[in-house]
């Protein structure tokens, strides 16, 4: 059985089907004992949904779950890989062990029957939850009578896992019968033939160890009655030895034969003989904007969640937070986050996205509040404390907001109270940690903000203070004071200079021509970069699996619209405005566009910030069009033919594409990226950074198009101009044309390149993850402990994945990876006092102790090695050694 929790029909809708599936498949397990084991599809959150609605079967399901008869896990939800991170699919495999060892048994078995491709890390993340096969359909781009079904696959670090290709679908036995020889299944291209040894002998001709895998399933089918009695008579029909069992028994008769040899590395990626569908990176890219900056929200409240508890004393918000991802990780099934269901499917998400990104700001605003408290020390004045986010150190424009009623109760229980005067921000000065004056800006206080909930909800208004933070520690603090004195009055800290159609930082200079492109400079080598940001707009009848082109169709160039000329924007910004005039949509054939025009106001807005390497871009479109595509063009002139793209635990290095002759889904041409893109020729490189545009192409000049809207009307359509054959339910999704006015946020940031991409990492977290700052105003609900945060990873190619409370609330977890080919050590350095420190798996599980050596944990790292450590804090405040 293979189960989309959502897809051609809403959540709650599939859900009703589930209970009938469940109700039957309980009851003729029970009537059944011979029918010794149901597969559950590789994933655990369907038992959820079926007993929060079928509470009184509990303990039914539970039973049969500890007997091995149903087996759930090792993933929450059948993922999507590409376009989510990577710590997200551990996430998703260690909730689901949570959930299956809850019922009493966790299938520990990589089965991914349907996941729309595989990316290039997937066998390290197995073996991290002791999972040493993997099972999927989809992806492959091997010779099936060259490599066979069963090999290894090898990640970058050198894991494996052994491989069965279910090339003949998950589905090769749904249709089961007591009779081989007319036992026969006729599934479009995916399985065909008409009777048993026919299957058989095209399974065992491709099965080096002999051993052939039936699967008695499909989509959403109900359990077929009486299948350990077919599979008897069936046993004695052919000469296989047919047994009935799960994957485990399967994996244990495959290690009892001799192994193959053959081993494969890289991402799966490929349609030869199945659909990857990879055009659906540019579905719906406003719901994958949400997903970013709500992912980012969520990691930010769990380090800084750790952080305080670690520190700062008082209770984690681990519940809180693991509610937040189980939650995100609903979103994150293939069907779902890809984009390509009905609308009332991508509705509810939005919605998940919105309730897990409130967990979030709460779970932040109180960590903030916890650290900052510990960090303010003693002094006159308001103590500004600024938390930097990453875990390394970091400079860069913050906001705090103020409370300007000094006399404010805050923290107290007061009834009645009302705000009173403000303050004249002018009369104070800003002072560094090391007491020097800094510049700030205020912006006066515009709407009403309700706090103290627990201590007489209290209505405010606060003045945002604005300044540039400088060096703040690595998951640190860092205290700021704003103090009363004859200061200077308020101004802006702009060292950006701004001129017509000019932007220059001293690092960067940014030119806009007429037409609205962009030349960038890297002022330190002289490298320009030409032509940047032209907008391309283009027909597609395709449908939300992938573009469909028109034949002959040529794009429509920004570069054409009337542009009005570049305005000052903000502190350290310019844009510009013009109406972009396109087709209003496909004509009545869907075979060339419409003679009706629509417009398009569109804007870009070019920010440069003091000091800054990257020049953030703002595009705004109001789409008033259907069935087109719009990308974003960057020629980076590098001549270099391939790119480096984020992906899963590390960058992923591509060059052309086969052109897919003879395959089921010939390549595109598009790319799915995570937060960046970049290309570079051994002396310059430019990284393109993203939130939530995941599909680019790149030819061999290295010009890049990042797909940032992609306009549709249907789910599945049969006249897709790349797809003749029928791939889903035709049904309309409008909101799929994604009318309406959209912001995409783009970085451009040229660079010399380096051995290691870790510079690529830290851009893209700078780009993604803002400082941030808080006022100390009034009294602490409870007693403070001063203490020291932080905690700093090196090298720089040594990546942070995630710092968390560990899951069985024994201290702080810290997962890392080398992004670096070659290898590294890595050097965690906490800025608080620590007892222990252990080397740990996926699951969390204690490996082996680590040395600490001088304020710091070092572990020794292969080329692309994801590595999970467990600090335990000391309770007395001494550091260990």
């Amino acid at each position: 059985m293979h189960w989309d929790r959502e897809w051609y029909a809403p959540f709650e809708v599939m859900r009703f089907q589930l209970v009938q599936f469940f109700d039957e498949l309980v009851d003729t397990m029970e009537a059944e004992p011979d029918l010794a084991v149901f597969l559950l599809d590789g994933q655990a959150v369907i038992l959820e949904d079926y007993l929060e609605i079928r509470r009184s079967q509990r303990d039914r399901v539970t039973a049969l779950v500890r007997a091995g008869r149903l087996r759930p896990g090792p993933c929450y939800v059948q993922p999507d890989e590409f376009h989510v991170s990577g710590e997200s699919l551990v996430r998703n495999f260690l909730i689901g062990c949570q959930v299956s060892r809850e019922f009493g048994w966790v299938m520990r078995e990589g089965y991914l029957p349907d996941t729309f491709g595989h990316v290039h890390q997937l066998p390290q993340i197995l073996r991290g939850f002791g999972i040493s096969t993997f099972y999927a359909m989809r992806g492959f781009s091997q010779d099936l009578d060259e490599t066979g079904s069963q090999f290894w696959w090898q990640a970058p670090d050198g894991s494996r896992v052994l491989v069965e290709w279910l090339h003949e679908s998950y589905s090769n036995s749904a249709v089961l019968s007591d009779d081989a020889a007319t036992m026969q299944l006729h599934h479009g291209a995916l399985v065909r033939y008409d009777s048993l040894p026919e299957l058989l002998d095209r399974l065992g001709s491709r099965a080096p160890t002999g051993v052939l895998l039936l699967l008695n399933g499909g989509d959403h089918l109900r359990v077929q009655h009486g299948v350990a009695k077919m599979v008897r008579s069936l046993d004695r029909a052919v000469e296989p030895e047919l047994r009935l069992g799960g994957l485990e028994e399967f994996s244990e008769l495959v290690a009892q034969r001799p192994l193959p040899e053959r081993v494969e590395t890289g991402e799966l990626r490929y349609g030869v003989k199945h659909d990857v569908f990879d055009g659906i990176g540019s579905t719906r890219t406003p719901m994958k904007r949400h997903n970013e900056r709500t992912e980012a929200a969520l990691g930010v409240a769990e380090r800084l969640d750790a952080l305080a508890t670690a520190t700062a004393g008082g209770r984690s918000a681990h519940d809180s937070l693991h509610h937040a991802w189980r939650e995100l990780i609903k979103n994150y099934a293939h069907d779902s986050i890809c984009g390509c269901s009905v609308d009332e499917v991508h509705a509810e998400m939005e919605t998940r996205f919105t309730k897990v990104a409130q967990i979030a700001g709460a779970v932040t605003e109180h960590a903030l509040t916890r650290l900052a408290r510990a960090a303010a020390g003693d002094g006159e004045g308001i103590p500004l404390v600024v938390v930097n986010p990453s875990a390394f150190a970091r400079t860069g424009p913050v906001t705090a907001e103020v409370v300007p009623d000094l006399d404010a109760p805050l923290g107290t229980r007061r009834f009645g109270w009302t705000q009173g005067a403000g303050t004249d921000w002018s009369r104070y000065r800003l002072l560094d940690p090391a007491g020097r004056a800094v510049p700030f800006a205020v912006e006066p206080a515009r709407q009403v903000t309700v706090v103290d909930a627990l201590d007489r909800r209290k209505e405010v208004l606060r003045d945002r203070i604005s300044f540039v933070a400088t060096d703040a520690p690595p998951l640190g603090t860092a205290g700021y004071r704003l103090v009363p004195g004859a200061g200077e009055a308020a101004e802006s800290p702009s060292s950006t200079r701004r001129g017509p159609g000019l932007l220059d930082n001293g690092v960067l200079r940014v030119e806009v021509a007429p037409d609205a492109t962009v030349s960038l400079t890297r002022l330190g080598s002289g490298d320009t970069f030409t032509g940047l940001l032209e907008l391309l707009d283009d027909a597609d009848a395709g449908d939300s699996y992938g573009f469909g082109p028109l034949p002959d169709d040529k794009p429509l160039s920004s570069r054409d619209v009337d542009w009005s000329a570049p305005e000052p924007a903000g502190e350290h910004g310019v844009a510009l405005r013009g109406v972009w005039t396109v087709p209003a949509a496909l004509g009545p054939d869907r075979r060339s566009r419409s003679e009706d025009r629509a417009a398009l106001a569109a804007s870009v807005l070019l920010t440069l910030a003091p000091g800054s390497d990257v020049v953030e871009v703002a595009v705004t479109i109001d789409n008033a069009a259907r069935d087109h595509r719009i990308r974003l063009r960057v020629p980076t002139a590098t001549g270099a033919g391939e790119s480096l793209s984020e992906s899963a635990f590390g960058v992923v290095r591509r060059g052309a594409l086969p052109d897919g002759t003879g395959w089921r889904e010939a390549p595109s041409g598009v790319f799915a990226l995570r937060r960046f893109v970049a290309t570079e020729d051994g002396r310059r490189g430019l990284q393109i950074l993203t939130e939530g545009l995941h599909e680019y192409a790149c030819d061999a000049t290295g010009t890049v198009d990042v797909t940032v809207l992609r306009s549709v009307g249907w789910l599945a359509t049969t006249g897709h101009p790349l797809r003749p054959h029928k791939i889903g339910p035709e049904l309309a999704t409008p909101a799929a044309q994604c009318p309406g006015t959209h912001t995409f946020r783009v970085g451009l940031r040229p660079y010399a390149p380096e051995p290691g991409f870790g510079h690529l990492y830290r851009a893209a977290e700078r780009f993604a993850v803002p400082l941030l700052a808080v006022a100390v105003q009034g009294e602490a609900p409870g007693p403070v402990r001063e203490a020291a945060a932080g905690l700093a990873v090196e090298p720089a190619d040594v990546v942070l994945s995630a710092v968390k409370t560990a899951e069985d609330g024994e201290g702080i977890v810290v997962r890392v990876f080398n992004s670096a080919v070659a290898d590294r050590t890595a050097v965690l350095r906490p800025g608080f006092a620590v007892q222990g420190a252990w080397a740990c798996d996926l699951e969390e599980n204690r490996v082996a102790p680590l040395p600490f050596d001088d304020g710091a944990v070092r572990l020794p790292l292969r080329g692309d090695e994801i590595a999970t450590v467990r600090l335990v804090p000391s309770e007395g405040g001494q550091r260990w050694s």
